[in-house]
C-alpha cells in the first residue's frame, strides 16, 4: 500500500520547509553583479508530514534501500506515536505553558515507586532503632 499526501498550500514566502538563498554571481570584468534567488528546502516540523519517497522501481530496489526505508518508516511511527501519546492529550497545557518537560512522563511512575521502596527501607530502621 502506497501513502498518499496532501500539499500544503503555503501563502507566498511564508512556506516553513523551504528557504530563500540570494547569491551574486559577479561576472568577470563586471562590477554589477545581478543576484540570484534560490529556493532551499529546510529543517522543519512540517517535513515530518511528508510520506518517504519510494522508487517508482520499487520492486527492484537493494536491500540496503529497504532496510533505510524500514528505520526512516519506524523513526516516524516513533515520532507520531509520541505525538499522540504526550502531546495531544495535554495540548491546552502546553500551549499556555503549563506543562514542563518530563512532566507528562510515563516513567516518573516508576521513578515514584523507587522512592516509596526507600522510604519503608528507612521506616523499617527506625522500628528496629525503638
Amino acid at each position: 500500500m502506497l501513502l498518499g499526501k496532501t500539499e500544503i498550500d503555503w501563502l507566498n514566502g511564508k512556506c516553513l520547509t523551504e528557504k530563500k538563498v540570494i547569491k551574486k554571481k559577479a561576472k568577470i570584468g563586471s562590477n554589477n553583479a545581478k543576484p540570484i534567488n534560490k529556493t532551499e528546502t529546510c529543517e522543519s516540523f512540517f517535513n515530518f508530514f511528508d510520506p518517504p519517497e519510494i522508487p517508482e522501481n520499487h520492486l527492484n530496489i537493494g536491500e540496503e534501500a529497504v532496510e533505510e526505508l524500514q528505520k526512516e518508516m519506524e523513526h516516524d511511527y516513533e515520532i507520531g506515536s509520541e505525538i499522540r501519546d504526550k502531546i495531544i492529550p495535554h495540548a491546552v497545557s502546553w500551549f499556555t505553558g503549563e506543562a514542563a518537560v518530563g512532566e507528562f512522563d510515563e516513567d516518573d511512575d516508576e521513578d515514584d515507586d523507587l522512592y516509596d521502596e526507600d522510604s519503608e527501607d528507612e521506616d523499617d530502621a527506625e522500628e528496629d532503632k525503638v
